[in-house]
């Protein structure tokens, strides 16, 4: 940055109104339009191009830089900007930005495509570096990497077809599952918690659910097991639709159990297992196996399998007690061909021959090749629960056998790649390294079937990695997702992606602690994803890679767990059971955050800047976050932005104010200077914010939801954190940072917006509960049915009342109710007119107008007076005039009712079900009405 202190682009007012755009494709880049490089493997949390490109960009960039060059240098026009490399010259070529938590690498990959002269990227864990150089460094070879990738991986594959065919045969794979020694009928009993295989929809197709969860549609393929017990013989059928019909595609109505086609209903089995439940039952007797939680006879009997597998691979015990253990693995299906064209057939003795045959080859493998390491046993994978304590035991033993095999080959064909540089050999080895690792996670105990999508579903597909039913074996050459050859499709063209991104911005990637960064020089820009509390457990989960990626790119570091847990910045409370004291608690994050946060500004220069992306809505999260950054860091922070950076499966709908799909990008700078009592800054930031709320309303340029709340909240941050001492905290430390974020800074920023709009709109509201109300029904937009839901987080962050309003309180003034969506106990729900109603129906549902139609006016709250006036409004609009005359001498709120329909009527969605009413009570004449003088 410039010597003098001129504002980046990245805190402007005018960068504020394009990031809605910005957000837009990024929420695009998480579905389809997925970057390639993507899909060579699974990592957490990877931010979209897009925003990494916006803000890299902007933080580097002048306020007065002009927009609309801005726009096209990061290819804001295109449908899928990352697609297209930004359009720049020299602009950068002067900066050093660092990015001291890389993980995948999207933010100094966007750094190196916008030629940012010296790209810093730093990570921890052994794995994550080794991805980062395979995004970052490698593909400057360029065309040639690319052709000998292909050469090596082809050979790799050609060098273990011979295996292949020995332990598979002619089949792409195997559905199987756990079975158990039904403890009655003495049977070997299937556990299976649900029968279908595939049930794919047409593409295009729109499904119509009912209450009964019935869809309707056409299907490309209806495939299911039914099982049928004849005496003490069990045979797993495969009912295939499509076959049976001879039909590619079939119109049907499908619900769990059941699938009807032309008046004719196929009955589908119900599942047998619940491990949520601790529920099993026998199929054989129909008995319900026994114990609950830990004493679950269905955990103590897979418990009891992976201590005879231990046993045996350490020649205790026979093949013949191991497979007399009370659960064991077991198949059900077998299947050939790819994608929806999957063929199934039944298992046959042959094939459970060669199952167990391979657990009697396994002892030749060398045990070299096979993860013997610990899983972190302090309940982070929730596998090691059920005695999957050692990475091996996520796998059979013919998946350990091909995998050694791959192995070997893979280790040979380093030595044998000759005649080239070093770090280019690791290349080659480390994107064949890559695709192996991808298909182990699509190849192991912890898949399970996913009829509606891609048929496999991988190990990472749930971050705790629990224990799973259904699970997929595939074979490793054969054309199904997860393959090792569908996995090399993958990496070569994620590379050739990567080679179109190459620049020449000189690279530099560290393995190392941040707080062990040295660097030879301070850096401009730091821009960077930092942990977000207990987001993510890296070290634990991504051992599940690192096992068998050591094997082949030699660490020292018998496991992620046991060497970095100590220094990772996360929270896992679980973790001080065997690294003691208290790693793993919020004040051990606090404490670590803190020191990160330090290091950076020993790095920084002093004029730079520091962007973080924080993704988390708990105010644990942000009082950690405040107390690194600015209590013990001395960073202020200058603005806030919202950004789409979570995959868009994650996001629950309408269940929370700031929604999980969206991270809260934090503009620091260096220094927080002077101090002032805590009373005199909440006044001028709500001053200052308010202002600000009125006249982006009088421009018609505010356009509220939760990123309203978010850049709001970092305008009242910016004149909080700009003080290095706030005079009037109770508490020192974390209890001041706390006191700070409960009492002021939230309540402060709901008071702003409020205020702000009072002030546009000349109303004055304030009562507590009619400032939440007029909060959740303005930032959060309306279902298409129901009422709007919202999580406990919620109440901290619209409470106006410095944590004086709770949920009981809101409940007992009929403002919100508590309610149980999809078994959580804790969703709250707002009080309001359901919005796929007819608009005086779903008034006349509510309690304080049936109330007031009982001649009962004791309301509580200026909400359930605005409530009646809309019912009034609507059915006797004739007599309004009067029923508010008469209301004023029976109730106090009815001024507060009124300004919150002013309010509504000017900016509350369009599509509310409370717009029209709210027009109708502040004088806004609607339809005909607004012709004549009625």
């Amino acid at each position: 940055m410039s010597k003098n202190t001129e504002r980046a682009l990245i805190e402007s007012d005018a960068f504020g109104n394009i990031v809605p755009e910005i957000d837009k494709k990024a929420a695009g880049e998480k579905g389809p339009g997925r970057p390639a490089y993507w899909e060579m493997i699974f990592w957490w949390t990877r931010k979209p191009l897009i925003s990494a490109r916006a803000f890299v960009a902007a933080a580097l960039l002048p306020e007065n830089y002009p927009l609309d060059k801005f726009k096209r240098m990061i290819r804001l026009s295109e449908k899928i900007p990352h697609k297209y490399q930004p359009i720049v010259n020299n602009e950068f070529k002067n900066f050093t930005i660092l990015d001291p938590f890389a993980g995948f690498g999207s933010i100094p990959l966007e750094a190196k495509r916008l030629r940012v002269g010296k790209v810093i990227a730093s990570e921890l864990l052994p794995t994550a570096y080794v991805f980062l150089k395979a995004v970052l460094e490698y593909p400057k070879y360029g065309a040639k990497l690319l052709e000998d990738l292909k050469k090596y991986g082809n050979e790799l594959i050609k060098s273990i077809e011979d295996d292949v065919k020995k332990l598979y045969g002619e089949y792409s794979g195997f559905v199987g599952t756990w079975e158990v020694k039904c403890p009655h009928c003495g049977n070997y009993t299937p556990l299976v918690n649900q029968w279908w295989l595939l049930a794919l929809k047409g593409s295009g197709d729109e499904e119509e659910e009912s209450e009964e969860e019935v869809k309707s549609g056409n299907f490309k393929r209806l495939v299911f097991m039914k099982p049928e017990v004849n005496g003490r013989q069990l045979r797993i059928r495969v009912i295939d639709l499509n076959k049976e019909l001879n039909r590619k595609t079939i119109h049907a109505k499908k619900a769990k159990d059941r699938v009807i086609v032309d008046d004719k209903e196929y009955r589908v089995p119900e599942g047998n297992v619940s491990a949520q439940k601790s529920y099993a039952k026998c199929l054989f007797c129909n008995t319900t196996l026994p114990g609950k939680g830990d004493k679950w006879y269905v955990k103590e009997t897979i418990k009891d399998w992976n201590e005879k597998y231990e046993k045996y691979l350490n020649g205790e015990i026979s093949l013949e007690e191991l497979r007399n253990a009370k659960a064991r693995p077991t198949l059900l299906v077998k299947f050939k061909g790819e994608g929806k064209d999957l063929e199934f057939e039944e298992i046959n003795e042959d094939d459970m021959k060669k199952f167990w045959e391979s657990f009697e080859k396994l002892k030749e493998v060398n045990v070299q090749n096979i993860p013997l390491e610990d899983v972190a046993p302090y309940g982070t994978i929730r596998a090691a629960r059920w005695g999957m304590n050692r990475f091996y035991k996520f796998f059979n033993a013919r998946q350990l056998i091909i995998f050694s095999k791959i192995i070997t080959k893979l280790n040979e064909l380093k030595e044998r790649i000759n005649g080239e540089e070093e770090e280019y050999k690791e290349a080659i080895i480390t994107y064949l390294t890559i695709a192996f690792l991808n298909h182990i996670s699509y190849n192991c105990f912890l898949t399970y079937v996913h009829p509606n999508r891609t048929f496999i579903a991988p190990a990472l597909a749930f971050r705790t990695f629990p224990l799973t039913w259904n699970w997929v074996e595939i074979s490793p050459i054969a054309n199904v997702i997860g393959s090792l050859s569908r996995s090399l499709d993958h990496v070569i063209e994620g590379l050739e992606y990567l080679i179109q991104t190459d620049t020449d911005s000189k690279i530099e990637i560290i393995n190392s602690d941040v707080n062990e960064l040295t660097l030879s020089d301070k850096v401009d820009v730091i821009v960077t994803d930092p942990p977000y509390a207990d987001d993510v457990p890296y070290p634990e989960v991504s051992d599940f890679y690192y096992v068998w990626l050591k094997r082949i790119i030699p660490f020292p570091y018998k496991t992620q767990w046991e060497e970095f847990v100590p220094r990772d910045i996360g929270v896992d409370e679980k973790r001080s059971e065997v690294f003691g004291g208290n790693i793993g608690s919020y004040q051990y994050f606090r404490k670590e955050l803190a020191q990160a946060f330090n290091k950076l500004a020993e790095i920084l220069k002093d004029d730079g800047l520091l962007i973080t992306f924080y993704n988390h809505t708990s105010s644990d999260a942000w009082v950690s976050l405040l107390y690194a950054g600015w209590y013990v860091s001395k960073f202020r922070i200058t603005t806030t932005h919202a950004i789409t950076t979570e995959d868009e499966t994650r996001i629950r709908a309408q269940t929370s104010t700031i929604s999980l799909d969206k991270s809260i990008v934090i503009v620091w700078r260096k220094r927080a200077e002077g101090s002032k009592l805590i009373h005199e800054i909440r006044k001028e930031a709500i001053s200052k914010v308010s202002d600000w709320v009125s006249n982006m309303l009088g421009k018609q340029k505010l356009k509220l939801s939760t990123d309203t709340y978010i850049e709001v909240l970092g305008k009242v941050l910016s004149v909080f954190t700009q003080y290095e001492k706030i005079l009037g905290l109770r508490g020192e430390e974390i209890a001041a940072v706390e006191d700070l974020v409960t009492n002021y800074v939230f309540p402060t920023t709901a008071q702003a917006i409020i205020e702000g709009l009072s002030k546009g709109i000349g109303v004055r509201i304030s009562d507590p509960y009619a400032v939440y109300y007029v909060l959740v029904k303005l930032l959060i937009p309306p279902p298409t049915k129901g009422v709007r839901k919202l999580d406990s987080n919620t109440l901290t962050f619209l409470n106006i009342s410095s944590g004086s309003l709770d949920v009981k309180d809101l409940q007992s003034k009929g403002v919100v109710k508590v309610v149980k969506v999809k078994g959580k106990s804790d969703t709250i729900a707002l009080v309001e007119p359901e919005q796929d109603k007819d608009i005086i129906a779903a008034l006349e549902q509510l309690p304080e107008v049936k109330m007031a139609l009982q001649g009962n006016y004791n309301f509580s709250n200026p909400v359930q007076v605005f409530h009646y006036l809309e019912y009034v409004s609507l059915k006797y609009s004739d007599k309004l005039k009067d029923e508010i005359e008469k209301l004023r001498e029976r109730t106090r709120f009815v001024d507060e009712a009124l300004a919150i329909a002013k309010v509504f009527a000017r900016v509350l969605p369009d599509n509310d079900i409370e717009k029209e009413p709210s027009k109708r009570l502040s004088g806004d004449k609607v339809g005909i009405e607004r012709w004549f003088n009625v």
